[in-house]
């Protein structure tokens, strides 16, 4: 089994977004995280599954978010790099990459 671990850029990406989203109702960031630790399931059983988007990075978004999931895979253990809305600068995410 892969370990994941989740860098802490992404945790603050991770409660930027909550506290957000609690702004505007908090059963949205129930409702968020449910979707986003169910991806981190999927991400953590199978990283492989998912194409390489750009230095070695992978991307998966959320189905009912506009988020992705930005992580890479080495030896048995997944790192979270990023949580990202689908509308912000590419180049952000890119200088995220290791």
């Amino acid at each position: 089994m892969n370990l994941l671990k989740i860098r802490l850029l992404a945790k603050n990406d991770i409660q930027e977004i909550t506290t957000y989203f609690d702004e505007i109702n908090p059963k949205i960031t129930d409702s968020f995280l449910a979707d986003l630790f169910n991806e981190f399931e999927i991400i953590r059983e199978n990283p492989q599954i998912f194409t390489i988007k750009y230095r070695e990075t992978r991307v998966r978004y959320l189905k009912r978010f506009s988020y992705g999931i930005h992580f890479v895979f080495t030896s048995k253990t997944v790192q979270i790099l990023a949580v990202f809305h689908t509308s912000r600068n590419p180049k952000i995410w890119k200088e995220r990459n290791h």
